[in-house]
């Protein structure tokens, strides 16, 4: 890399302001690479700042010298919000504007423009015909304006404007030379602070691309968007293998929105096995694009304690803070720990008060108590600080709970801790402005910061740089690809400022105001890129969203004719997953098949394991042999599952009490709705979080719902042929081939012919063609009447929910109930039921049982033999915490999917 121009500047003791923080970075490590390569072993530091820094030295020096630092306070970024979000809080009379920190950073932005162009006053802003927006906007910005100077304060915006004041008045005379780089254009204001050093004898210059070193570019034409990126990649890769001393830059002009697609795709040539071994050290990679700070897994962790400290909790954040290894005990106790966490999701609801989770945590996982006890000992709720109090309390509060754990930290972590710290130090010096806070209103404004700061470890400068086109200002390369250079997106589409004057943006030509404005900058962007490397890349996806694309014609002469590009040969560098598939070696396993089920033991779930068998038997075997579970997932209110159960329960305790329609017919309205009720009552005080009012008031209108559609099914129930010796919830051991099961049949009823009818309540979706043994999927019914009750004469759901009263089932024709009907073909009958083997038409009540009687003893053979082949064709393979085992996605199986809806 060649900096040879601004080395020189700073070994002549000048001092360099650059456009961005990264140019400042690279230039740093550039002079002391050349330091050492002379040979010194110590030299002073070169005085390199960028922009914002610079003003804020002057400023330093301003206050010392007697200037405009001594009569106003300079705020931060983070006050500066904060009084943005205090001056719409007060002018807005409506609903709370939310989310308050993002149009305060959009109210921010837009006085950043005025003041960079000397556009407060305009005559613009006088018209009538200002916008919504706009007229809010002058409201917003004049009571910050009116805080600011009632209380003395100024921010970086107009920080300019006072510095130069201090420099027509002498104050900087003595000031030493100064050298801009990596500008590509100056706006009123900074021209005007410039001019006023110039005019005070300060020495100033600028550096610049020359306008001679522009290079054509070498263009590629790619697929897609994607595939330009895979084919940056793989060039930088080519050339670092080929020169590996060179410095490669990669520019995207949306790495903003595709920050996150493009390391992927970068980490996937660069270290291709980084999603199985993780991202070696010192990959010759740097991405230039931060994170938010709250998105780093050190810091989340931080915010997550912190919340956790206002005494309640949402289970995704705890379940996150229950599992991580940056507190202490996170790798002694993770096993305890993730036991925990599989625990309290059936304990708790997806809101929860942290003193609900602690008797739990005291017996499975300990030292996470001591950690939520810990949070929970100091009483916050009632106490207002200042935000520096804050800080340090909270500073000794994650100490105490040992953040950020035991782990020796790398650079990275070390890194981000620093910027933690810095944060929480900047935030704890603004008292004068945020007064007393609650605990909530600290942690909440702490969250919402680190939210907005982004993040970026430092680099090196060494290897492959991707940037945006703006940090690559002043930037020089050996090698360089520029992305995403299409005549349709190049130069971008203007986005004028919503909350400015369109007329005024235009007139001044402020950024993005207009398609004239974007055409010049892309003009003046694409000059500097392509002065800035010696050998240069030209990139552009042929297709987006169906339609052509063309290379810009920025990029030289003839580029708008396609027939004029030269492609760049670019050697494959496949993925670790292509590079096994091209080994062109197949190694056959050997058989290695699971012991065959022992005869006398008894499998756990029931009916429920030969419907997983004939669903999805590698799911069948994961979970009933293996003893896998699928991870629950906390409830908003009452779910599904609990409303079956409580429906179930009450249901059972009607009919054990009244076994029999007589008995049921009995019973006044009243006497069933007062036992019914007392039943889902006490159902109901089992549920979790059932002490939170919310869920009171929930159960409360579950039960009214539950009693009116349990009375109704009563009414259906009492007008059908009479019922006798009902049996509810009776348990039978049973033997199916080599499998032994235990079942319980919700409901048993002897009719008074002595026939029997085995009845499934269903508070759920009914659906009678899953009993189809062509295509079997819920087995749990035809296994009640062919191994506990085989001479019933039919089998039915009573369907007990918001969609419906019903009976539906299949029966021998014996038993006269609406919605029983019988295997045929008659149009009126319209169950139809196929042979598995043969798929022949089912005809009769007898077959159809011979028939599930033999599927159910295939599908415990199957599973007692350990079968878990796996059909790609089928959908319930995908569906499921356990498909990523199947690897069911990395298989072309979605024609194979389109299974239509049952003939029914």
């Amino acid at each position: 890399m060649t900096y040879k121009a601004a080395l020189d500047e700073l070994e002549s003791g000048k001092t360099i302001v650059t456009g961005n923080n990264r140019l400042a970075r690279t230039l740093r490590h550039a002079f002391d690479e050349r330091q050492q390569q002379a040979g010194k072993t110590a030299w002073p530091s070169p005085d390199i700042l960028a922009w914002s820094a610079w003003l804020r030295r002057l400023w330093s020096e301003s206050r010392l010298r007697g200037g405009q630092g001594r009569e106003w306070v300079l705020l931060d970024d983070v006050a500066a919000d904060f009084v943005w979000q205090q001056s719409i809080r007060a002018v807005e009379t409506g609903p709370e504007i939310q989310p308050l920190l993002h149009f305060a950073r959009l109210g921010r932005t837009a006085w950043a423009l005025l003041n960079d162009w000397d556009a407060l006053s305009a005559e613009e802003w006088t018209r009538p015909n200002l916008s919504p927006d706009q007229k809010a906007w002058l409201r917003w910005s004049g009571d910050y304006r009116t805080r600011c100077n009632d209380s003395g304060w100024i921010d970086a915006e107009r920080l300019p404007v006072f510095l130069c004041i201090d420099i027509e008045a002498g104050l900087f005379k003595d000031l030493g030379p100064v050298c801009f780089a990596g500008f590509d254009a100056w706006t009123p204001r900074r021209q005007q602070l410039r001019d006023a050093l110039s005019s005070s004898d300060v020495a100033v210059s600028t550096l610049g691309s020359k306008p001679d070193g522009r290079v054509l570019p070498t263009l590629a034409p790619c697929e897609s968007a994607h595939d330009e990126l895979l084919q940056a990649a793989r060039w930088a890769r080519q050339v670092l293998t080929n020169s590996p001393g060179s410095t490669i830059g990669v520019v995207v002009p949306d790495l903003a929105t595709r920050a996150e697609e493009v390391r992927r795709v970068f980490l996937d040539v660069f270290a291709p096995d980084w999603r199985v071994a993780g991202i070696p050290d010192g990959l010759p990679l740097n991405v230039s694009y931060g994170r938010p700070l709250a998105a780093l897994p050190v810091v989340h962790t931080a915010l997550a304690l912190l919340s956790a400290g206002q005494g309640r909790a949402n289970f995704d954040a705890f379940s996150l803070l229950l599992r991580s290894r940056w507190l202490a005990g996170g790798q002694e106790e993770s096993a305890a720990r993730a036991h925990l966490d599989v625990v309290l999701r059936e304990k708790l609801r997806v809101e929860f008060a942290i003193k609900e989770a602690l008797p739990w945590c005291r017996k499975i996982a300990p030292g996470f108590a001591v950690i939520l006890d810990t949070l929970l000992a100091g009483d916050v709720a009632r106490r207002r600080c200042s935000a520096a109090e804050w800080a340090h309390s909270l500073t000794e509060l994650l100490r105490a709970v040992g953040w950020p754990g035991s782990d020796t930290l790398d650079s990275d972590t070390w890194q981000t801790l620093k910027a933690w710290n810095d944060l929480l130090a900047r935030f704890g010096t603004h008292g004068v402005v945020l007064g007393k806070l609650s605990y909530a209103e600290f942690v909440s404004g702490l969250q919402q910061l680190a939210q907005q700061v982004m993040f970026q470890p430092e680099g090196t400068g060494e290897g492959t740089q991707i940037m945006g086109v703006l940090e690559a200002a002043g930037h020089h390369f050996d090698h360089l690809w520029i992305c995403g250079m299409a005549r349709e997106s190049w130069p971008v589409a203007a986005k004028p400022n919503p909350f400015i004057p369109l007329e005024l943006q235009r007139r001044l030509g402020m950024a993005k105001s207009s398609a004239a404005h974007m055409l010049t900058q892309a003009a003046r962007q694409t000059d500097r890129l392509l002065a800035s490397a010696n050998t240069i890349v030209a990139s552009w996806p042929q297709q987006m969203e169906g339609e052509a694309q063309w290379p810009s014609p920025l990029l030289g002469a003839g580029m708008n004719n396609a027939k004029a590009t030269a492609i760049v040969s670019v050697a494959k560098s496949p993925r670790w997953n292509e590079q096994l598939q091209e080994l062109d070696v197949t190694t056959l396993l050997e058989a290695d098949p699971p012991p065959p089920w022992q005869g006398e033991e008894r499998v756990r779930g029931g009916a429920g394991l030969l419907s997983l068998q004939a669903r999805s038997p590698l799911n069948a075997f994961i979970e009933k042999r293996l003893g896998a579970c699928e991870m629950q997932v906390p409830g908003v209110g009452i779910d599904a599952m609990q409303r079956g159960i409580l429906t179930h329960k009450a249901l059972e305790d009607l009919y054990k009490s009244a076994p029999s329609s007589a008995a049921l017919g009995a019973l006044s309205t009243d006497e069933r709705n007062k036992r019914l009720r007392a039943s889902l009552q006490a159902g109901v005080a089992r549920l979790p979080g059932i002490r939170e009012p919310f869920m009171r008031v929930l159960a409360a209108l579950e039960i009214e719902q539950q009693v009116a559609r349990m009375l109704a099914f009563i009414e259906l129930d009492l007008q059908r042929p009479e019922f006798s010796d009902v049996k509810t919830e009776d348990t039978h051991d049973i033997r199916l081939g080599p499998v032994r099961l235990q079942l319980k049949l919700d409901r048993l009823d002897t009719l008074a012919d002595g026939r029997h009818l085995v009845i499934d309540y269903k508070t759920g979706k009914v659906d009678r063609q899953s009993w189809n043994p062509d295509r079997p999927r819920d087995m749990q019914l035809p296994l009640y009447v062919t191994a506990v009750v085989p001479d019933a004469d039919g089998v039915a759901f009573a369907q007990v929910s918001s969609q419906g009263i019903a009976f539906d089932g299949v029966g021998s024709g014996a038993i006269d109930i609406p919605g029983l009907r019988t295997p045929g073909k008659t149009p009126r009958i319209q169950v139809k039921y196929y042979a598995p083997a043969t798929h022949e038409l089912i005809e009769s009540w007898l077959t159809l049982r011979e028939t599930w009687a033999q599927v159910l003893h295939k599908l415990a053979e199957q599973f007692a033999a350990g079968d878990f082949k796996f059909d790609p064709s089928n959908p319930d393979s995908a569906r499921g915490q356990f498909a990523v085992l199947s690897r069911v996605y990395d298989m072309d199986s979605q024609s194979l999917w389109g299974i239509g809806e049952e003939e029914s």
